[in-house]
C-alpha cells in the first residue's frame, strides 16, 4: 500500500500546487463551430470507433485544422471547457482550461512528443504553471488506469499498450492505436451511476412494447402511451419509470443500440422482432427518430448536450452528401428534449403521464413549414453562424411554436 499512498500523496500535492497556480497560460475563447468543424469532429470520432472495432492495430491521422475544428465543437457542447491543440517541433501539444465554480479557471496541458524509433511517445503535462515531467507522469497514468479498471469492472489497455507509434509534423499528427473491442462500452461504465437509468426496466418496457405494437404503422404518441401503461403516477416511481421509458422508446424507434444510454440495458433480442417499428411523427419517420433520441438524451444526460448534438447534426447535414440544414428536424429535436427533460423531475413526470394518450400532439403542424434543405452556403448567407442574432431568432420561433402544445408545457 505504501507505493499507492505515495502516488496519491504526490497527486494531491500536484493538484494543490496546480490550484495555487491556476492562471497558467490563458486560452482564448474558442470560435463558433462551423459545418466543416462538425464534419471534422465526426470523422475523428468515426475513426476512433473503427479502431476500437478493428481486430488489429490501426493508424489514425488528424490535421491541426481537423483538431482545432473538433475542439471548437467540443467546447461548444461543454462551455466550461476550452481546448487549444498545436502541432510543432515533432510534438502535439494540447492546452486546456476548465472553469470552476466561482469563475476561476483551472489550466493545464499535455505534450506528446515523437521519439527516434517512431514508437511510444514521450508524454509530459502541466497543471497551471506546475510542470509534470514524463518521469512523474508515468506512475500517475498507471494509478488512473487502475482506478478506471476498478470502477468499470473491465480491463483497459495502458497508454503503452494502446499507443504503439506516434509522429507529428507539418501540421499533422499520426498515431497507431491498438484498442480492444468493447472499449467504448467499458468507458461508458465510468460515468457516474448514482442517478443511472434502470436498465432492467428499460429492457422490460422495450420487449413489452415490441411484442404488443409490432406489425402496423404507429404514431409516436402511441409508443409513449404504451410505455406508460400501468406506470406509477407519483413520486420517484413516476420519475424512474418515465426516464426508463424514454430510452426504451428510442430503442423501439431509433434502434436497440440506444440502450447504451441506460446502465446495463442490453435488450434480450427476439428474432421475431424487427430492428425497429414503423413509427412516424407528423407523418414523417425521420422526425420520430429525432424526437425519440433527443428525449432519451435529455432523460439520461444534460439536456444542453442534446441541444448541441441536434445543432451539430443539422450543420453536418448542410454539407455535401447531407439532406440540408432543417429547422423542422431541429423542432423535433427540441420537442423531444422538452419531453425527456420533464421525466427528470417526479412532479413533471407525473403531469406528463397524465397528459399523454395515444394520438396526443408531440409536434405542432406549423413546424412543418419551417425552412429545411439548406446547404452550408445558404445557411451562412442567411444566418452567418449559430451564434448570430438571426439564428437565435429562428430558434426562438421554433420554441414559440412548441409552447402552443400542452405536452410541451414546461
Amino acid at each position: 500500500m505504501a507505493p499507492i499512498r505515495f502516488v496519491l500523496g504526490l497527486l494531491a500535492l500536484i493538484l494543490f500546487a496546480g490550484a495555487a497556480a491556476l492562471t497558467g497560460e490563458r486560452i482564448a475563447a474558442p470560435g463558433v463551430p462551423s459545418a466543416s468543424d462538425v464534419r471534422a469532429a465526426r470523422n475523428l470520432a468515426v475513426a476512433l470507433a473503427e479502431v476500437a472495432a478493428a481486430d488489429e492495430p490501426s493508424p489514425v491521422t488528424a490535421s491541426i485544422a481537423d483538431m482545432e475544428g473538433a475542439a471548437r465543437v467540443l467546447t461548444n457542447g461543454v462551455p466550461r471547457l476550452r481546448l487549444s491543440p498545436r502541432v510543432a517541433d515533432d510534438a502535439l501539444a494540447v492546452k486546456a482550461a476548465f472553469r470552476l465554480s466561482g469563475g476561476t479557471w483551472l489550466t493545464g496541458g499535455v505534450r506528446i512528443a515523437e521519439v527516434e524509433d517512431y514508437g511510444y511517445p514521450q508524454i509530459s503535462a502541466n497543471i497551471g504553471t506546475l510542470p509534470i515531467p514524463a518521469l512523474l507522469l508515468e506512475p500517475l497514468l498507471g494509478l488512473a488506469h487502475k482506478a478506471a479498471e476498478m470502477r468499470a469492472g473491465t480491463r483497459f489497455p495502458t497508454t503503452r499498450e494502446a499507443i504503439l507509434a506516434f509522429e507529428a509534423g507539418k501540421g499533422t499528427a499520426n498515431v497507431v492505436l491498438d484498442l480492444p473491442q468493447g472499449l467504448l462500452k467499458g468507458v461508458s461504465k465510468l460515468a457516474p451511476s448514482d442517478d443511472a437509468i434502470d436498465g432492467q426496466r428499460v429492457n422490460r418496457l422495450y420487449a413489452r412494447t415490441m411484442a404488443s405494437l409490432a406489425g402496423r404503422p404507429l404514431d409516436l404518441s402511441e409508443v409513449y402511451a404504451a410505455m406508460f401503461a400501468g406506470a406509477p403516477r407519483s413520486g420517484d416511481g413516476a420519475r424512474t419509470h418515465a426516464r426508463a421509458a424514454m430510452v426504451a422508446a428510442a430503442m423501439v424507434v431509433v434502434g436497440p443500440r440506444t440502450a447504451r444510454l441506460a446502465r446495463g440495458a442490453e435488450a434480450s433480442f427476439n428474432p421475431e422482432f424487427p430492428a425497429t417499428l414503423d413509427v412516424s411523427l407528423a407523418g414523417r419517420d425521420d422526425l420520430a427518430k429525432h424526437f425519440a433520441l433527443s428525449a432519451a438524451l435529455a432523460a439520461s444526460a444534460d439536456p444542453a448536450i442534446g441541444r448541441a448534438l441536434g445543432t451539430w447534426k443539422e450543420l453536418d447535414d448542410s454539407l455535401a452528401g447531407g439532406s440540408g440544414f432543417s429547422f423542422v428536424d431541429l423542432a423535433a429535436d427540441r420537442a423531444g428534449l422538452r419531453f425527456g427533460e420533464a421525466t427528470t423531475d417526479p412532479a413533471r413526470a407525473a403531469r406528463l403521464m397524465s397528459r399523454l394518450v395515444a394520438g396526443a400532439d408531440l409536434l405542432p403542424l406549423t413546424a412543418l413549414g419551417f425552412s429545411e434543405g439548406m446547404n452550408s452556403d445558404a445557411f451562412e448567407r442567411r444566418y452567418r453562424d449559430i451564434s448570430s442574432a438571426e439564428y437565435a431568432a429562428a430558434v426562438a420561433r421554433v420554441d414559440r411554436a412548441l409552447d402552443t402544445l400542452p405536452m410541451m408545457a414546461r
